[in-house]
């Protein structure tokens, strides 16, 4: 999709407030920071800091100041020219104590019980049901019955 305004560059679709409805349109980052300035954000500079920087995106010129005022990047080559600023970024944001890797959510400590606990339950249904189509193969129909007797008790269970 290619840019409203310029009719050049890639756009992205924004969304904005007109007269209380939501408008779409579809412009490149550099257009729609000039068409619609925006007051610099309290949360953006709360992290991000307000003091201006020299560093611009070689690939799409997006300066750093730019940056912290709308906290959005012009493309995708924007990471690796400001990569610094948004690690920091980061680690203020989740408050990591300089990590800047999600370590995610431990399960309960009972998760592992359970889990082994249905491990056995499949093996142990996997094997009656092995046990029973080889007995059916045999012809033996009054072990089959008695393994049919203990799968049916086992689902039961399993179940429950």
């Amino acid at each position: 999709m290619i840019c409203q305004n310029c009719g050049k560059d890639n756009a992205q679709t924004f969304i904005r407030n007109v007269g209380g409805k939501e408008v779409a349109v579809e412009l490149c980052p550099a257009c729609y920071r000039t068409l619609y300035p925006e007051k610099e954000s309290d949360f953006f500079t709360s992290f991000l800091g307000s003091g201006a920087s020299g560093k611009t995106c070689p690939a799409c010129g997006t300066t750093l100041a730019q940056f912290r005022k709308t906290g959005l990047l012009g493309c995708a080559y924007c990471y690796s020219a400001f990569r610094e600023e948004l690690l920091e970024t980061v680690r203020s944001i989740h408050n990591m104590q300089g990590e800047v890797r999600h370590t995610g959510k431990r399960p309960e400590a009972s998760a592992e019980e359970k889990y082994d606990e249905a491990r056995a339950y499949a093996a142990q249904r996997e094997a009656l049901i092995e046990e029973l189509e080889r007995a059916m193969r045999r012809g033996d129909y009054a072990a089959a019955r008695t393994l049919q007797a203990k799968l049916k008790a086992l689902n039961a269970h399993g179940e429950a």
